[in-house]
Formats: C-alpha cells, sequence, structure tokens
C-alpha cells in the first residue's frame, strides 16, 4: 500500500530541509511545491504544517512559509536527551534486533574505511544517521522511536549545516563496532553502555566549538 500524499511529500521537504537543500530563510512557495508534486494543495498544506509543528519551518500569516534557523541551544538540548534515549534503544535492540538489521550496522562501519571524511561528509553523517536509525527501529518501540526520530532532526540538520568532519575517525569507528558488537552479542547493558559513551563523547566535541 502506498503512503498517503501528505506524508511522502513531508518526508522529502523534511530531507531537503536536513540535507541543506533548503536553507535557513529560504521561502518556501506552495504554488510550486502544487506543480512539482502535482497534488492539490491540500497535501502540501498538511505537511508544511507537520513540519511547522516539527520547528522546520516558520509560518508567518499574510508574508510567508520560511525555513527557520538552527537554534544552537536546542540542538545541545536534543543531544543531552539523545545520550540516554539512544543507549536505551541499543539496549532494547540487543534483544530484538535481527539478523539483517546486524548485519548492516557492520556494513556501515565498514563503509567508514572508504570515505574521504572531508569530500564525503554527507555521506559519513547519513550513515551514522543510518547506523541509529536500525538501532532505533531494532528497539521495535515506536513510541521511543518517535521521540528520538524528532530529536534526530534537530541533530543531523545542524550537522549537514556546518558540514560536519569527523574529528577522530578511528575512535568514531571503534566506537560504532562496540555498539554493534554489542548488539549482535545480546549484551544489552553493555550496548546500552557504549551507546551513551559514544552520544557523551559527539557532545564532548561538539561543545569544544559549537555549545560553549
Amino acid at each position: 500500500m502506498s503512503k498517503p500524499a501528505n506524508i511522502e511529500i513531508y518526508n522529502e521537504l523534511r530531507r531537503r530541509i536536513v540535507e541543506m537543500e533548503y536553507k535557513p530563510g529560504d521561502i518556501i512557495n506552495e504554488k510550486h511545491l502544487i506543480e512539482e508534486f502535482g497534488v492539490s494543495r491540500t497535501p502540501i498544506r498538511e505537511a508544511i504544517l507537520k513540519l511547522s509543528e516539527n520547528g522546520l519551518l516558520d509560518l508567518r500569516p499574510r508574508v510567508g512559509t520560511f525555513v527557520t534557523q538552527i537554534d544552537l541551544q536546542s540542538v545541545k538540548h536534543a543531544y543531552e536527551v539523545k545520550k540516554n534515549l539512544e543507549g536505551l534503544a541499543a539496549e532494547l535492540a540487543a534483544q530484538r534486533a535481527v539478523k539483517e538489521e546486524i548485519d548492516e550496522l557492520f556494513e556501515i562501519i565498514e563503509r567508514f574505511d572508504k570515505y574521504d571524511i572531508v569530500e564525503d561528509y554527507k555521506d559519513c553523517i547519513k550513515d551514522d544517521q543510518r547506523f541509529h536509525q536500525i538501532t532505533r527501529n531494532a528497539a521495535r518501540n515506536p513510541i521511543l522511536n518517535d521521540v528520538l526520530d524528532e530529536l534526530n532532526i534537530k541533530t543531523a540538520r545542524f550537522l549537514q549545516h556546518i558540514r560536519y568532519v569527523l574529528e577522530d575517525r578511528q575512535w568514531f569507528r571503534g566506537s560504532l563496532r562496540e555498539m554493534a558488537e554489542a548488539i549482535r552479542d545480546r549484551d544489552g547493558e553493555k550496548a546500552r553502555k557504549a551507546t551513551e559513551e559514544h552520544t557523551r563523547m559527539f557532545l564532548e566535541q561538539l561543545s569544544k566549538y559549537f555549545f560553549g
């Protein structure tokens, strides 16, 4: 069964905003979107309203619809919350992940050896986000998944905005491997601790340059 048009449009517009195809301050033209997607105004408006609720669009009556600016304090708070929730997701994933999900975690880790961390920064960010998305999905907890997905919008958009380059690829890759191995070995406590430490260290690195 295909997704409703408003959901597909929402997902595509969210991707464009997160990946900086639409930059902070850009105006969103509803008429252009109606023409592009070949739909009526209703699904476009529904997608825009949902993006507004998620803090990605700013609706200004009689003025226009704009991509929101990135709030550094909000991003920092998102990382602080993510630390414990990503840890919980990893703990649950260690109990519930299937082989295909575990295999993909290790495939992502191997790809990091092939990236040029400067030229391929977008791919690095996407694969990091995909790693955590797989973990969240493997937790089989839709409430936890929804909360983390909303937090991830803030953090992924920020990383794309600053064109984040890994400071220490070996540490990063090793940290992901520790998380993946714990999930594979069904060691929930180790998976949680490794994930919390990964997020803590990542936040510490970002804080040196952006959060103060």
